[in-house]
C-alpha cells in the first residue's frame, strides 16, 4: 500500500499539517484558524449533529411548497380577476409564475448558504485546550480558544424527546474567573465528548497543576 502523500501547507510545520490531514475537510478548513504547537495532541473533532439540518431544510421546502401552490392557484384563476383583455391576463399570469419561481429559488439558495455554513462550524479538543471555529455566516466566523486548565465544570443539556433520541445536546463549558460560558449546541453524543474534556482538565491539572 502506498504512502498517504501529505501536502504541506503554507505557514504550517510538518507535524500540524500531519495532524490536520485526518481531520475532516470541514475540519481541515477550521483547523488553519486555531493555535496549534507541535507539542499538542489532537484528542477530539466534533461537528454540529446533522439533525440541526433538519431545522433549517424542512421549513424551506415547506415555504417554498407554499409559494408555488399559491402562485400556480393565482396563475390558474387569473381570468376570474376583471383585467382588460386576454392578453393582459396572460402577461400578468407569467409574471406571477416568475415572481412565484424567483422566490422560491432565493429561497433555496438561503436555505443551501444556511446548510454550508452550519456544517462548516467545529469544535477542537486537543490536549492543551478547546477552541472552536463558528460561522455565522459565509464571509464572517468567530474563532475561540479556551485553555483546558481554566474549565471548571462541562454541563450537557438535553431537551426534549429529539436529543435523546439521536443522542445530541447542548455542551456547557464553565471556565474559572469571570468568562463567559462556553455554550455548544448540537454536539454529537454530548455526555462522551464531556468526558472527554474532562478527561483532558484532569490530565492537564496532573501535568501541569493548577
Amino acid at each position: 500500500m502506498n504512502p498517504k502523500t501529505i501536502k504541506y501547507a503554507r505557514g504550517m510545520t510538518p507535524y500540524k499539517t500531519q495532524v490536520c490531514a485526518n481531520l475532516s475537510p470541514s475540519g481541515q478548513r477550521g483547523f488553519r484558524y486555531i493555535e496549534f504547537d507541535d507539542k499538542e495532541q489532537m484528542v477530539a473533532e466534533m461537528h454540529k449533529h446533522p439533525i440541526g439540518l433538519v431545522f433549517i431544510i424542512v421549513p424551506a421546502i415547506l415555504i417554498i411548497v407554499i409559494i408555488l401552490s399559491m402562485s400556480f392557484a393565482l396563475a390558474a384563476n387569473i381570468h376570474r380577476i376583471d383585467l382588460a383583455g386576454v392578453a393582459r391576463a396572460t402577461t400578468v399570469r407569467v409574471a406571477v409564475l416568475a415572481l412565484g419561481i424567483i422566490l422560491s429559488i432565493f429561497i433555496a439558495i438561503v436555505s443551501a448558504i444556511g446548510v454550508i455554513v452550519y456544517r462548516s462550524s467545529v469544535v477542537f479538543l486537543t490536549n492543551e485546550k478547546i477552541a472552536e471555529v463558528l460561522y455565522t455566516s459565509l464571509f464572517n466566523r468567530k474563532t475561540i480558544q479556551l485553555g483546558i486548565g481554566r474549565v471548571e465544570d462541562v454541563t450537557v443539556l438535553q431537551k426534549g424527546i429529539l436529543p435523546r433520541m439521536f443522542d445530541f445536546g447542548t455542551l456547557i463549558v464553565e471556565t474559572a474567573g469571570e468568562t463567559e460560558l462556553l455554550k455548544f449546541p448540537y454536539i454529537p453524543k454530548p455526555s462522551q465528548n464531556s468526558q472527554m474534556i474532562i478527561k483532558c482538565h484532569e490530565d492537564s491539572i496532573k501535568q501541569y497543576g493548577n
